[in-house]
């Protein structure tokens, strides 16, 4: 299924410019990175969660409402999209190659990932009943 991702036509998608050589290359490293930063952020909502209902005193606290529960998953998504608008500043391929459209794309992209592992991961926790 990786190797999906990284056909030419799906690469191009989170590229503008792909002109030089090494088009693919940069590509690539930019949807590795949407993904590393959207897996990275799920953990740490994850955690976040697991630590605010393990420091409740009360079992009343430690049961979230489904308004809190998607709160926190809308929060989540805003730390996305500043930790790659760094990197892509930050990276001159990104920036060259990738320009403003890719960076759209790509924090789209990171964001629908981000939510799919948020909902998966409530579906199967013992959180369920909070998300649904």
């Amino acid at each position: 299924m990786f190797l999906l991702f990284l056909q030419d036509d799906f690469l191009r998608f989170f590229i503008e410019n792909i002109e030089p050589d090494n088009w693919q290359e940069t590509a690539t490293s930019w949807l590795i990175t949407a993904v590393v930063v959207a897996v990275l952020a799920a953990g740490l909502v994850f955690a976040y969660k697991a630590l605010r209902k393990s420091m409740a005193d009360i079992a009343k606290r430690k049961i979230w409402t489904r308004g809190q529960t998607w709160l926190l998953i809308l929060i989540g998504i805003f730390p996305i999209f500043f930790v790659l608008l760094a990197v892509w500043y930050m990276t001159r391929d990104f920036l060259n190659y990738v320009q403003f459209g890719g960076l759209v794309k790509g924090t789209l992209f990171a964001w629908f990932l981000y939510l799919i592992l948020m909902v998966i991961g409530h579906l199967v926790s013992p959180w369920r009943r909070e998300l649904i």
